[in-house]
């Protein structure tokens, strides 16, 4: 499964498609389950980025950045 986070999103949303992506990193992580990914959309987020990425890599969640190579 993919999960979606833009700055521009709403935690109250589902974060399964791009336009009713999640707000934070930590909504999509507590979604996610091993073997997923999280596709971040590129923007300013207000978050303890890189605890989230620890926690997503620990439980096996992938994080990406939307857009990048």
């Amino acid at each position: 499964m993919i999960w979606y986070v833009d700055s521009q999103g709403s935690d109250a949303q589902d974060g399964r498609t791009s336009r009713t992506a999640f707000k934070t990193l930590a909504q999509a992580v507590e979604a996610a389950r091993s073997g997923d990914t999280i596709l971040i959309a590129p923007g300013a987020y207000d978050q303890d980025l890189p605890e989230q990425l620890r926690a997503a890599r620990a439980a096996n969640i992938v994080v990406s950045v939307a857009g990048s190579a």
